[in-house]
């Protein structure tokens, strides 16, 4: 696979601006580890498959680890991982972390045609995490699969993570671009994004509701910030939700920040729903950059509500 590599964004570059005084960089996993560690009763995950606590969500993840590692994963490896939207997911890619390597999350829809297998096979990964469903048509000779990643799976038994060399500067997953290509974002880069509030401005008495598609550019702000700050992660079941679906889920969940696509945004505008979201603190807009009109109309909507197009940034 062809890979380039995304460096941090300083002074001078153009993009983010990261302010000089944040503490050093943290690999991912080592800094929702810690907030398991001081905060392990504090709900992390909520999804259609079940709750996970900090605590929970970080025990089954390092007993995940330890199954890659015994299936021959290395620090600095790549592990792709082939789920869909649910509690498990976060364990997968937790524990792909833990095992030192860096993922390539593939969407399960562009494993179900076929286009996602050009990447997969490029990626360099001999582990696949997934589930049965897509079991069948990821297995292979080049390929160990992990179907079994449920949440209820995880042994009770505490154990450590196994131990690593890997630092802020190694990578954290590889984001597809086209065909085979790759680009291999280190921890580093979502370590300061999440510091930057310009981009998810989230603290850990929040509540966010992650609806863009799992695999969109951006995602891994979106599920990794949350975690890192301790706040609450909800993720809907897989699928389309229609705009009043949306709607009572962020309200029954008390959502205080909503991230979702243009067009979904679109959907709630015309569905006349986007008024009953004024409880939102913040919403974040992913995908394409929405026309000046609607921007305006959803800005008089949610006048109270900030709202960041992530097109723009």
């Amino acid at each position: 696979m062809s890979t380039l590599t995304l460096a941090p964004v300083s002074a001078g570059e153009g993009g983010p601006r990261v302010p000089a005084s944040l503490p050093a960089p943290a690999p991912v996993h080592r800094t929702v580890g810690r907030q398991a560690a001081v905060h392990p009763s504090r709900t992390a995950v909520r999804a259609h498959d079940g709750v996970l606590t900090y605590g929970g969500l970080d025990q089954r993840a390092n007993h995940l680890a330890h199954r890659l590692r015994a299936h021959g994963v290395r620090d600095r490896d790549t592990v792709a991982v082939c789920l869909e939207s649910s509690a498990r997911l976060l364990v997968a890619l937790l524990g792909v972390l833990k095992a030192g390597a860096g993922y390539v999350l593939l969407d399960p829809a562009h494993v179900r045609d076929g286009s996602a297998l050009p990447f997969l096979y490029g990626s360099g990964a001999r582990v696949v995490v997934t589930q049965e469903l897509f079991a069948g048509v990821l297995g292979g000779a080049r390929l160990t699969v992990l179907p079994d990643v449920t949440p209820a799976s995880a042994s009770s038994t505490a154990v450590l993570p196994p131990a690593s060399d890997v630092t802020h500067a190694d990578t954290a997953y590889v984001l597809p671009v086209r065909g085979d290509r790759g680009v291999s974002v280190p921890h580093t880069v979502v370590d300061r994004l999440a510091a930057d509030g310009r981009f998810l401005p989230v603290t850990a008495g929040d509540v966010v509701l992650q609806y863009a598609p799992a695999v969109a550019d951006g995602t891994a702000l979106a599920l990794w910030a949350p975690l890192m700050a301790g706040a609450r992660l909800v993720l809907p079941p897989p699928g389309e939700l229609t705009p009043y679906e949306l709607a009572v889920l962020a309200r029954e969940e008390r959502a205080g920040i909503l991230r979702v696509t243009s067009r979904h945004l679109s959907e709630l505008t015309e569905a006349g729903i986007l008024p009953g979201l004024r409880g939102l603190r913040c919403l974040v807009v992913a995908g394409d950059a929405l026309p000046p009109d609607e921007a305006a109309r959803v800005a008089g909507l949610l006048p109270a509500t900030r709202v960041i197009e992530t097109a723009r940034l």
